[in-house]
């Protein structure tokens, strides 16, 4: 193969970043608060009151009167905390038709009375992220301590990190990010296939091969992104069986990449991804050798 068609081969099968997969928006939540909490909410008021009501006592009436004004404050923080979720939400779904959009929905977000909380500024971050801004995402997703943010959000925030690091070839802090997320909670078991692909590729690439291996035979793909998630996957493999001395298994697995879609091995030549020279070099003869790119330069030299 010539150097010329080397140089488009390689064109070729450049990635975009944003071709990543990145963690879906936060799931709306219930419009209000649900009819079956407010029953159990009316009925322990109820059983307050008629108590109080019974013992005659003025200060116990009091005293309810004091636990009903307090339950009332914390029912109305937390409806208006569900609707400012909502809006952002909101704004988070409709950000994806264009970059313009985006824009648009981060300069709503950064002029919000709620800039500084913590749904606020990972809405921004998952835009900033979707941009291309990696190193804006990551300064932002900083700017809070990881304990601030709600528990429910933390190993979404983790995850979001471990991937803006690995786009930048930042594997060490890639490796700490990924450490920080429970794969296993029951109540993020949707995310579970893509977090856990996302955490082999930091292990492969961090040492721990073997471990990385084992966590991706554990993965059950979704209905949902279902082929996004596989090829993340074989992303993660070729990794971790590099890292293990593997170098036949490695390749193969770049080949299967290739035939799924030949632009995912960018992910393994491209600079900022800062990938092992050999690696890099074993993805740029598998790329020269693929019949996809062979097609590809066939076309260009007709078009000439």
């Amino acid at each position: 193969m010539t150097k010329e068609a080397k140089t488009e081969a390689k064109t070729e099968a450049k990635t975009d970043a944003q071709s990543e997969a990145t963690p879906d928006a936060p799931t709306p939540p219930a419009a209000a608060i649900p009819r079956k909490t407010w029953i159990i909410i009316g009925v322990i008021v109820v059983a307050v009151w008629a108590f109080a009501i019974n013992t005659h006592s003025t200060i116990v009436q009091i005293v309810a009167g004091v636990l009903t004004a307090l339950l009332a404050g914390v029912l109305l923080w937390a409806m208006r905390t569900i609707r400012r979720h909502r809006s952002t939400v909101s704004l988070l779904q409709g950000a994806v038709a264009s970059p313009e959009a985006r824009r648009e929905a981060l300069a709503k977000l950064s002029e919000g009375k709620d800039a500084r909380s913590p749904t606020n500024v990972f809405a921004r971050a998952q835009l900033l992220a979707a941009d291309d801004d990696p190193q804006g995402a990551l300064k932002l997703l900083g700017s809070i301590e990881l304990r601030n943010y709600p528990p429910a959000m933390q190993d979404d925030v983790s995850l979001l990190q471990t991937q803006l690091y690995l786009r930048l070839g930042r594997t060490g802090d890639a490796r700490k990010s990924a450490d920080l997320m429970n794969l296993d909670n029951p109540q993020r078991k949707e995310i579970r296939p893509l977090a856990a692909s996302i955490v082999a590729e930091a292990w492969g690439r961090t040492g721990k091969p073997k471990e990385a291996l084992a966590l991706l035979d554990t993965i059950e793909l979704p209905k949902k992104d279902a082929e996004q998630i596989a090829l993340q996957i074989r992303v993660a493999r070729v990794f971790a069986r590099f890292a293990a001395n593997q170098r036949g298994p490695a390749r193969a697995e770049l080949v299967a990449l290739a035939d799924d879609d030949i632009n995912q091995l960018g992910r393994f030549i491209q600079p900022q991804f800062r990938v092992h020279p050999e690696l890099q070099k074993l993805a740029r003869s598998v790329i020269e050798q693929h019949p996809a790119a062979r097609r590809h330069i066939k076309a260009q030299t007709k078009r000439r």
